[in-house]
């Protein structure tokens, strides 16, 4: 049995792309620009299209993803402790 394909996800620069910059490189390389035949070259362009579908995706500042993730685990919690608390009443008032 052959094992999946992996997907190596590791970061082509030490900072971050920005999205306007991953939409410059995804441009250059539609028309053609870019040396595609350079393994680098390939990788950065692999990863401006990453940072493209992310953006795309969940939002361009990754401080409003954090507050929408913060204000999601706020809620759950405040669910599970209404949840708990209706059954402790439930179970205590018998």
């Amino acid at each position: 049995m052959s094992k999946p394909p992996t997907v190596e996800r590791r970061r082509v620069g030490r900072t971050p792309m920005t999205l306007e910059e991953a939409l410059r490189i995804e441009r250059n390389a539609a028309e053609g620009r870019l040396d595609l035949s350079d393994r680098s070259t390939v990788a950065i362009v692999e990863e401006a299209h990453r940072v493209h579908l992310i953006a795309e995706l969940w939002g361009t500042d990754a401080r409003a993803r954090r507050r929408s993730r913060a204000t999601f685990l706020v809620i759950a919690v405040g669910i599970v402790v209404t949840i708990l608390g209706l059954v402790a009443s439930l179970a205590f008032s018998q």
